[in-house]
């Protein structure tokens, strides 16, 4: 009887490590779907930018103004020359973004 008791707890604690095995992919793979997804520089909203590591809503607001004042951004690298963004901010971002 103590064996059985102890086969269906090791059982229940497999089973419960399994399932948060699964949660843990399915996390991963949700991140990983959005890390695919590239936020357009020249067309991406407030709160796109915002969605960015780093781009707070001053940040975003000064692309989209850097945007209008002087033209679609030709590369990504461009966006260096909006106002609080520098050479770092530009490496975090540069897999996320796109300028076409």
């Amino acid at each position: 009887m103590k064996k059985l008791i102890f086969i269906l707890l090791l059982s229940s604690a497999f089973l419960t490590t399994s399932a948060n095995f699964a949660n843990a992919d399915t996390a991963k793979s949700k991140i990983s779907q959005k890390q695919m997804t590239k936020v357009n520089l020249n067309t991406a909203s407030l709160e796109q930018l915002v969605s960015l590591p780093g781009v707070g809503k001053k940040k975003a607001a000064a692309i989209i103004e850097y945007r209008t004042k002087n033209g679609k951004f030709k590369s990504v690298d461009d966006l260096v020359k909006v106002k609080g963004v520098g050479k770092k901010m530009l490496e975090k971002l540069k897999g996320q973004v796109k300028t076409s």
